[in-house]
């Protein structure tokens, strides 16, 4: 059972303000000593809105340092970073074109090496689709969401397993998670019991834009996943991220027409 109560007050969610109407997607070093959110400017869901930012803050004793834009980011909309357990990888989803000079992408999971030599490189388990939320879990599978065609909705939740130097085929998963309409984001534990995901117009939901579920992994699969009715609120409630501490939920919420921020929530299991 999921337990939800309360507002963690450390760390701060309003300490990860790079100064943009919309701050989102934040998510922390596997030492919790490094943050990583995207910001832009414009109202959620507007055509208008500006291009996504990522950036980083990193704590000094009890203190963050001013948010600074990760080397990579600028030419392109780069949103939805996640930082791999090993701590080697940034994963992000972007719309940086795929070949030099080339038109930019719809969304494609990239991933920056946080360490020496830096590489960034464009995944090959990309679709012609758009691809949403890449999370990576302690035995190096990818869980991310993609509107690819393949699945019974308009947005599915996909996994692929870690092969030498990259990943398998994507494998869409089944109806306990997915279902006719749509899911997109998603953060899954990195032991792979526990996942937390974006939906949206399922009937169950406060919110046609987007609800945030819930299921448990057993050895015989994903339980049915259960709207987490405590978070869910009028507008879109998405990005789900465990901080290290295993206690603390962060999600981003935005009021359709409105700025997203970003919530922190405790987050605790109970047999």
């Amino acid at each position: 059972m999921l337990a939800l109560a309360g507002c963690a007050s450390t760390p701060d969610p309003l300490m990860f303000d790079a100064g943009y109407d919309n701050q989102a997607g934040l998510t922390f070093s596997p030492d919790g000593q490094t943050a990583y959110w995207f910001a832009w400017d414009g109202d959620w869901g507007s055509s208008t809105a500006g291009q996504k930012t990522i950036f980083m803050a990193t704590r000094r004793s009890q203190n963050w340092t001013k948010p600074l834009a990760m080397p990579f980011t600028g030419d392109y909309s780069d949103e939805d970073p996640f930082v791999s357990p090993d701590g080697r990888w940034l994963y992000f989803v972007s719309e940086r074109s795929r070949n030099e000079g080339g038109e930019k992408s719809k969304g494609d999971i990239w991933r920056y090496g946080l360490i020496e030599p830096h590489t960034l490189e464009r995944l090959a388990i990309n679709s012609v689709a758009t691809e949403f939320s890449p999370v990576v879990t302690g035995s190096g599978t990818l869980y991310f969401a993609s509107s690819r065609k393949g699945g019974p909705g308009q947005g599915d939740i996909y996994r692929a397993d870690a092969v030498e130097n990259g990943f398998g085929e994507p494998v869409v998963l089944g109806p306990a998670i997915n279902s006719p309409t749509g899911e997109w984001n998603v953060w899954v534990s990195p032991d792979e019991t526990r996942m937390i995901f974006e939906a949206s117009e399922r009937s169950t939901n406060v919110s046609v834009a987007g609800d945030l579920y819930y299921s448990t992994r057993t050895s015989s699969g994903w339980s049915a996943a259960i709207p987490l009715d405590s978070l869910n609120g009028n507008g879109s409630d998405l990005l789900p991220r465990l901080h290290p501490d295993g206690q603390t939920l962060f999600y981003t919420t935005a009021p359709i027409g409105g700025n997203a921020a970003i919530i922190a929530t405790k987050f605790l299991t109970e047999d």
